[in-house]
């Protein structure tokens, strides 16, 4: 008897690990648009409700960048992201508040009136993928 207790509690836990470490995943976004190699991209990571995951800074080749996030846990995700082409880790901005400097976010979604709507910039992690951003 303690010998199958033991052998349904290992594959219990065995279990309970194996979906843990296959619910986390690498995100891949590729960002191209760039006006020039100038500088460095700026990028987060955020959940619904706004809170950046974390932040990663990537170098510029051939108006392109790849910033690679790794060990994301399955669930819904934003991207934003702005070239600091002056290295100054801030978005520059002009006298009324429009940006200086181009930006992005993840699915594309345009500015109107605004700033890009926080929702419709989510997507679903649940594999390993890859996004593409469009500076703006």
């Amino acid at each position: 008897m303690k010998t199958i207790c033991i052998v349904v509690l290992f594959s219990f836990f065995s279990a309970t690990r194996a979906t843990a470490q296959n619910d986390i995943y690498t995100l891949t976004v590729n960002v191209a648009g760039f006006e020039n190699d100038k500088g460095q991209v700026l990028v987060s990571l955020e959940t619904p409700d706004k809170k950046m995951v974390t932040g990663k800074k990537a170098g510029i080749k051939n108006q392109k960048a790849q910033i690679v996030f790794e060990s994301v846990p399955k669930g819904k995700y934003a991207v934003r992201l702005f070239h600091d082409a002056n290295n100054n880790q801030k978005m520059d901005t002009n006298f009324v508040g429009l940006p200086k400097e181009n930006w992005g976010c993840s699915n594309n979604v345009k500015a109107r009136f605004g700033p890009p709507k926080f929702d419709e910039m989510l997507f679903v992690v649940d594999k390993n993928q890859s996004i593409a951003v469009q500076m703006q």
